[in-house]
């Protein structure tokens, strides 16, 4: 089995986002379909099946609060041949992604890249949305995301992905999901100004 650790994205957000892929020229391109369209927090590959339930139990035992994200501009990872949305690197994104690349280093992986599994790179949050073959320069303009895109979301929920790779592409299926269990930090209340003296 295929497998990696990611969040989904609000549907709506994602059909946008596969829309804005396919406004893009692509050398030999294949845009993700929005069912597929997801953040990657751990790519662990090929896996044995009896791996699965000590997985899904690092996953199960998993804290944390829900928290925003934004998505900040379009780039490429030209050798790797991928479009993708850069996403702002916010403290309790990395935070989340460090705890569950632990569980999976207790559950015996070694951290892994996605893109380049042989020689994995410091984390870099992403959101993959076309391949492509060829040569794919962006111009600062294709590089602004629309208004409509430059925008948050809801993190709350953590998926198990099976990645099944096909002619035409990879399917996803979740094999399991677990949602934030810590309420949202209250922020410190602002302290009232007393009167000044006399």
């Amino acid at each position: 089995m295929r497998l990696f650790l990611g969040l989904p994205l609000p549907p709506e957000l994602a059909q946008a986002l596969t829309r804005l892929a396919r406004a893009v020229e692509l050398p030999k391109g294949r845009p993700a379909a929005p069912e597929n369209i997801h953040l990657t927090l751990a790519f662990l590959g090929e896996v044995a099946e009896p791996m699965l339930p000590l997985i899904e139990r690092e996953l199960s035992q998993l804290t944390f609060a829900s928290f925003q994200l934004k998505l900040t501009s379009l780039n490429t990872f030209p050798r790797a041949g991928i479009l993708f949305v850069e996403v702002d690197p916010a403290r309790p994104l990395l935070h989340l992604q460090a705890e569950v690349a632990a569980g999976m280093v207790r559950c015996g992986f070694a951290p892994k890249d996605a893109e380049s599994p042989e020689s994995p790179r410091p984390y870099h949050p992403h959101i993959t949305l076309a391949r492509f073959r060829g040569p794919l320069r962006l111009s600062q303009i294709q590089r602004t995301l629309p208004r409509s895109l430059q925008r948050t979301f809801t993190v709350d929920t953590v998926n198990l992905y099976r990645s099944h790779l096909t002619p035409i592409g990879a399917n996803y299926k979740i094999l399991a999901q677990k949602t934030c269990t810590k309420p949202k930090p209250i922020p410190d209340p602002i302290p009232k100004m007393g009167k000044p003296k006399k």
